[in-house]
């Protein structure tokens, strides 16, 4: 009887792998796991990165805000201090204007009283009259400055330049500041010095006039005895107009503030010596407007140094703009 092979049941175990293929499917499941893991981490790790660039961008910002708020606070700090410095120098100016105007107007006043009566000696009529004349200027003066202040405060300047020599406009300054200074008598030598006699300029006259009339004025009044120079020299495309004085000077402090409206150096000596306060301040808004710049040295031992600079430029050398006369109008 021939045997038959046990087919079915050869398939039957087919169905079921080998030990040898079952550790082979194993190892391929952790072999997947491991790789998923890894790239999981690297997800996780890229997520984290990418947050801590967030944070750290977030910071900066953070930060920037910070130094921004710092210097804003600091900006309104100093706004504020000014302000109140304003103030406080407004009410000085205030509180001294009675003063500056009630001294020469009864000065005028008491004078010309003592003019009208008879039987005056001529040498004393001539002294009171020198003595109204005298107020009287202080007084003009004075106006002067405050017209001035209200045209920059409300806005419309008038600019004429012309060619002139410097030196021309020295020699009328001289005479004019010597005359001031016998007047005052005090023991004060006066010098104008200029590098070169044949300098011309191109700008207002009437405007560099006022500025170096300012600064004479400014140099009188604070000095006792001593000297008083005026020099203009060339550097570069600028003229430098140099005012030494040999007067009480200025405190290290106040060479920053002496430019600004009502600023009069210490209150002490704007006591003692008056004024509005006003003078500088013009000082400075002319020369901008005329294109230069104004500052302030100590003169050792005593005293002050003002400079201040203007474009040492002909007419046919101008721009269009520069040889425009115009009306200047505050924003």
């Amino acid at each position: 009887m021939l045997k038959t092979e046990p087919i079915e049941q050869l398939n039957f175990l087919a169905l079921f792998p080998s030990q040898n293929t079952s550790n082979l499917f194993h190892s391929n499941v952790d072999i997947i796991l491991t790789a998923l893991t890894v790239l999981l981490l690297l997800v996780l790790s890229i997520l984290l990165l990418h947050k801590q660039t967030a944070l750290k961008r977030t910071m900066v910002k953070i930060n920037q805000l910070n130094n921004d708020i710092n210097d804003r606070t600091k900006n309104l700090e100093r706004a504020l201090q000014k302000a109140e410095e304003s103030n406080r120098l407004k009410s000085l100016f205030l509180s001294n204007m009675s003063h500056e105007i009630r001294t020469p107007l009864n000065s005028i006043l008491g004078f010309s009283e003592l003019l009208a009566e008879n039987n005056i000696p001529g040498n004393q009529k001539k002294m009171y009259a020198e003595q109204v004349i005298h107020n009287g200027q202080n007084l003009l003066k004075l106006i002067d400055q405050i017209f001035h202040l209200a045209i920059f405060e409300t806005g419309k300047i008038s600019i004429k330049k012309e060619t002139f020599k410097i030196n021309d406009l020295f020699k009328k300054l001289e005479v004019k500041t010597q005359q001031k200074i016998d007047h005052s008598k005090k023991l004060i030598r006066l010098s104008f010095n200029i590098e070169n006699e044949n300098f011309e300029i191109y700008t207002d006259k009437l405007k560099l006039k006022l500025i170096i009339n300012n600064l004479l004025d400014n140099a009188l009044k604070f000095t006792s005895k001593g000297i008083i120079d005026v020099s203009c020299y060339l550097t570069e495309n600028y003229y430098i107009f140099q005012i030494t004085d040999s007067g009480c000077g200025l405190k290290e402090d106040e060479y920053e503030i002496i430019f600004d409206p009502f600023a009069q150096g210490t209150e002490t000596i704007s006591k003692i010596k008056g004024g509005s306060g006003l003078g500088l301040s013009n000082v400075k808004n002319y020369i901008i407007l005329l294109g230069g710049k104004v500052w302030c040295t100590k003169n050792n031992p005593n005293g002050s140094i003002f400079y201040f600079s203007l474009p040492a430029i002909m007419q046919n050398e101008a721009t269009n703009n520069d040889k425009l006369n115009f009306s200047f109008y505050k924003n």
